[in-house]
């Protein structure tokens, strides 16, 4: 049986960053992805730049598909577009991935696709993994486990609790064909009769290429947006469907604990994800990054208590922990409002007020609104403050 110091589970975002990090320590690592190639879950694939630096990669036409240069939001009545600005890219996650899989393996990091772990047990300071490789049982031992395997993740469900982890349906279609007026910018539509507590996207990809999806809480997903394309033939009158794909996305927050002796979760597992907008690829990748310096280095140190591994969650904390909290209150808060409120305040923003609610209201945005609404408002305010 094979020992290894670091053991990160998946190659999405966060298990590509942990092993590359991790095996720069000088930990002897293996990094395990279930599937036979990296990139299989559904993603709307965008990213702002700010994403490549953290990652430290430059953009290349190996991954980086199409250029961005921000961003509209439509309410639902859709008589306005708010634009948002923001450079950025529209990846080839496949790729992506592949390459930062590649750059793990160069560092040291042993790669193996087709792994899948089905259980875990603590043995003698260690853990110890059980699953199957090409449909034959394997077992390894490792110093520390980082559990980067998404929402479903296995070590998250026999030693983190999770009690607070909502997910909403994701479900997108990769469409050739489409007619979009400007397709270095990505379109987003809200409204509850849209999607439910959620949003449909249009990422272009170039060249009459785009990822069209929604996100919502509840069932439903492929229907309404078979019906927002329908109801929006101009831009889709002659687009093809060449793929859907579907995945849940967690929107509650960061989990309560998600490091303890030996183990850490990172990414989608430990609810790493903006939960107003669900963009998980960012905070993935910074979560992994330092989960896996902190891991390697205690690995190779002999100090793999949980004191030590929490060094990962306090300085991610310190960058992300409270953008991810104050987000999830704007969400909380957004999700009362009915559609004629959000056309009403839609109306007042800017795309700067977009950004400020995606990281938690600011108050001082919100005076013409309580100038001309002052009902509506007191409203705004109750529900910010009360979440």
């Amino acid at each position: 049986m094979d020992t290894y110091d670091v053991a990160v589970i998946g190659a999405g975002p966060a298990g590509v960053m942990a092993a590359w990090t991790a095996a720069k320590q000088g930990a002897h690592t293996v990094l395990l992805e279930r599937e036979t190639a990296a990139g299989r879950k559904p993603c709307a694939e965008g990213v702002l730049s700010e994403a490549l630096d953290d990652a430290e990669v430059s953009p290349t036409r190996e991954f980086a598909a199409h250029r961005i240069t921000g961003a509209f939001l439509y309410p639902p009545n859709e008589k306005k577009r708010v634009r948002v600005g923001g450079d950025g890219y529209i990846l080839d996650k496949p790729a992506f991935l592949a390459s930062l899989a590649e750059r793990a393996g160069a560092a040291g990091a042993e790669v193996v696709y087709g792994a899948r772990i089905e259980s875990y047990s603590r043995d003698d300071g260690l853990v110890h993994a059980e699953g199957r490789r090409d449909s034959q049982p394997f077992s390894l031992k490792a110093k520390v486990v980082v559990g980067c395997d998404g929402t479903g993740s296995i070590l998250a469900r026999q030693f983190f609790p999770r009690r607070n982890y909502p997910v909403i349906a994701a479900f997108q279609y990769d469409m050739v064909n489409c007619q979009l007026e400007d397709e270095a910018t990505l379109e987003i539509f809200i409204g509850h009769k849209k999607a439910p507590a959620g949003y449909i996207w249009i990422f272009p990809k170039g060249k009459g290429t785009a990822n069209v999806g929604i996100g919502l809480k509840g069932s439903g997903a492929k229907l309404l947006l078979d019906k927002f394309i329908q109801e929006h033939s101009s831009l889709f009158g002659d687009a093809k469907i060449e793929r859907s794909q579907a995945a849940p996305v967690p929107v509650g927050g960061e989990v309560e604990d998600y490091v303890t002796g030996n183990m850490m979760l990172c990414g989608d597992a430990a609810g790493q994800v903006i939960p107003l907008t669900g963009a998980g690829i960012h905070t993935s990748m910074v979560a992994g990054k330092i989960a896996g310096e902190v891991a390697g280095k205690a690995a190779r140190d002999g100090d793999i208590g949980a004191n030590r591994l929490s060094e990962y969650k306090n300085r991610f904390d310190a960058l992300w922990g409270e953008k991810i909290s104050t987000s999830l209150r704007a969400l909380e808060s957004f999700e009362r409002f009915s559609d004629d409120e959000l056309n009403i305040i839609t109306d007042f923003l800017d795309g700067q007020d977009l950004v400020d609610m995606a990281h938690g209201f600011s108050p001082s945005k919100a005076v013409g609104l309580m100038l001309r609404h002052p009902i509506l408002a007191m409203k705004v305010a109750h529900q910010l403050m009360s979440s």
